[in-house]
């Protein structure tokens, strides 16, 4: 892979936050509970990390929080995604430092028409998801041999986490389970 292509993989990762900012509410389809996602852009010294999951495997219900209780889960689930190295802790031969961590949770509305399990009406809020980027820093980024995560043991609901990596040697894809809470980046660098 060329840098240039590298370029480009970051540039798509740091307009994620941009483009979310543009529309209040994210029309997608049915979400799978259980499942996130996490990409991963690495290029020298900087990691570029992005983090979906939907609300029901961080907070435990899928709406949007009304209750002071449910503000009060979100919030503090917001709290321990923002501390990023400690939910995906890198090698500290790595010297890794967070840059910037953004964290939010976010509405999800169906099409009009669209319908899933629930009985809530199309068209109106019907689950959140939570959506975190990340900047990452590290002095010695080729003593990054792997990752491993507390994002399962930190929230229950989270049963797999579907990884992609993009570094400057390709592309590749994995998962991270409660049972395999490692990603081997051997070779990856």
């Amino acid at each position: 892979m060329n840098t240039k292509t590298v370029i480009a993989s970051l540039a798509i990762l740091a307009a994620f936050p941009a483009l979310a900012e543009q529309a209040e509410h994210r029309h997608l389809g049915p979400h799978v509970h259980g499942q996130g996602t996490l990409d991963i852009a690495i290029e020298g010294k900087k990691i570029e990390m992005e983090l979906v999951s939907p609300g029901m495997d961080i907070v435990g219900f899928e709406h949007v929080a009304t209750t002071d209780d449910q503000k009060a889960a979100v919030e503090k689930a917001k709290g321990k995604l923002a501390d990023v190295l400690n939910v995906f802790q890198l090698p500290a031969a790595a010297k890794c430092k967070t840059e910037t961590a953004n964290v939010e949770s976010r509405k999800e509305t169906h099409q009009p028409g669209e319908k899933d399990d629930d009985d809530d009406k199309p068209g109106e809020p019907q689950h959140s998801e939570f959506h975190a980027t990340y900047t990452i820093t590290c002095e010695a980024p080729e003593n990054i041999t792997g990752m491993k995560t507390a994002y399962f043991s930190d929230f229950a609901g989270g049963q797999l986490l579907n990884v992609n990596v993009t570094t400057s040697k390709g592309q590749t894809q994995a998962q991270m389970t409660r049972e395999k809470p490692t990603l081997d980046l051997t070779g990856v660098m």
